[in-house]
C-alpha cells in the first residue's frame, strides 16, 4: 500500500468516525433531555452550561476509553471535541 493510499484509507475512516459520533451525540442529547424529566413527565429546562458539562464528562470518559485501547484515530477527533467544547464553556 503506497503512503497516498494509506492516507487516504486514513481519511475515510476519520470522516466515518465523525459521522458516527455525530449520531452518538444527537442521541446522548435526546437521552439526557430524557433522564432529565421528573415523575410527572415535565421536562426541566437544563441550562447550555449543564449540556455541556454533560457532554464533556461523557467524552472524556470516551477519550479515557480510547486511549487506553490505543484507538489513537479516534482519540484525536474526541480531544478536538473536548477542546471545542472547553471554549465554548469558557465563553459563557
Amino acid at each position: 500500500m503506497t503512503e497516498k493510499e494509506i492516507d487516504k484509507l486514513a481519511e475515510l475512516i476519520a470522516d466515518k468516525l465523525i459521522a458516527k459520533q455525530k449520531e452518538y451525540d444527537e442521541q446522548f442529547h435526546i437521552d439526557l433531555q430524557e433522564t432529565i424529566s421528573d415523575k410527572l413527565g415535565n421536562v426541566r429546562h437544563v441550562s447550555e452550561e449543564e449540556l455541556l458539562l454533560a457532554e464533556l464528562a461523557r467524552l472524556m470518559t470516551l477519550l479515557s476509553s480510547y486511549e487506553k485501547s490505543e484507538q489513537f484515530e479516534k482519540a484525536a477527533v474526541i480531544h478536538g471535541k473536548i477542546k471545542h467544547i472547553e471554549e465554548k464553556l469558557n465563553n459563557l
